[in-house]
């Protein structure tokens, strides 16, 4: 009896255990499956925006790079426009008022500058190769070592301007005046002088090889210096180079036809198969250092 008791009891319990061991399972599979649902919707979500979002940026960097590449290549245009607008301007300055203004270095080449005023402004070093500043007004200029390379300045004032080591090879100078310039060291061979004022000019050491400087006024010029300088095979027809102070200088083959030497100095000169025809010789000093006053008033025999 006491054993079967003790079976019951037995029974009973593993019953329990057994009911207890169900509802908790149930329990535990609900809620896995409540946090797998919700963990797989979360990623859904995740997924599902992150795609969207994907989408979105993909679609506004596009959209960005259209509108930069086209803002971009509208304010190309633009510079373009305003870089030729600017080449505009600086080619055709004809007349313009540029007194005071500080132009060092710049690139001028083939400018048109006819006409303007361009008193004390500072070209120092500039390019105006081809520079096209016939009548321009230049007084007092900083033209130190500018190129001037043929340059047109034709009836151009350059009176008082500062031209020291300036290149104005081939340089159209016709009628230009360059009263009291300053030219020292300066290359003006081939250039055409022809009728320009170079009264009071300092042209020491400056290279004037074939250069044309008929009927243009050199008085009181300081032409000094066949060390560096030269004037050899110049042309001074006509020329007026009274009181020019033309000591060692290199007037080899010049041409000298009916120039002025009036009170000029020609100590130490060389003028080796100069062309002399019709040359005035008035109180000059001659290469040998004699005055043509006391030669029959020529210099001819005394080079």
């Amino acid at each position: 009896m006491r054993n079967k008791s003790i079976l019951i009891a037995i029974v009973m319990v593993s019953s329990s255990l057994a009911g207890c061991t169900s509802d908790n399972s149930e329990e535990d599979l609900s809620a896995r499956y409540q946090e797998g649902y919700d963990a797989g919707y979360a990623d859904a979500y995740d997924a599902s925006y992150d795609g969207v979002a994907q989408h979105h940026y993909n679609e506004g960097w596009d959209d960005g790079w259209e509108i930069a590449n086209s803002d971009s290549q509208a304010e190309i245009m633009e510079m373009r426009a305003l870089a030729s607008s600017l080449n505009a301007t600086i080619l055709s300055l004809q007349s313009a008022n540029l007194s005071n203004a500080n132009l060092a270095g710049a690139d001028l080449s083939n400018a048109n500058l006819a006409g303007a005023d361009l008193r004390y402004a500072n070209f120092d070093l500039a390019d105006l190769k081809f520079a096209f500043l016939a009548g321009a007004d230049l007084r007092y200029a900083i033209l130190a070592g500018a190129h001037l390379i043929n340059a047109d300045l034709t009836g151009a004032n350059l009176s008082n301007a500062t031209l020291f080591g300036a290149n104005l090879g081939n340089a159209d100078l016709i009628g230009a005046d360059l009263s009291n310039a300053d030219l020292y060291w300066a290359n003006v061979n081939y250039a055409d002088l022809s009728i320009a004022n170079l009264t009071g000019a300092l042209l020491v050491g400056t290279s004037v090889r074939y250069a044309n400087l008929a009927g243009a006024d050199l008085s009181n010029a300081n032409l000094t210096g066949a060390e560096y300088g030269t004037l050899s095979e110049a042309n001074l027809t006509g020329a007026n180079l009274a009181g020019a102070d033309l000591s060692n200088a290199d007037l080899r083959d010049a041409i000298l036809v009916g120039a002025s030497l009036y009170n000029a100095n020609l100590a130490g000169a060389d003028l080796s198969n100069a062309h002399l025809s019709g040359t005035f010789w008035y109180g000059t000093i001659c290469p040998d250092g004699t005055n043509s006053d006391d030669n029959g008033n020529t210099c001819e025999n005394n080079l």
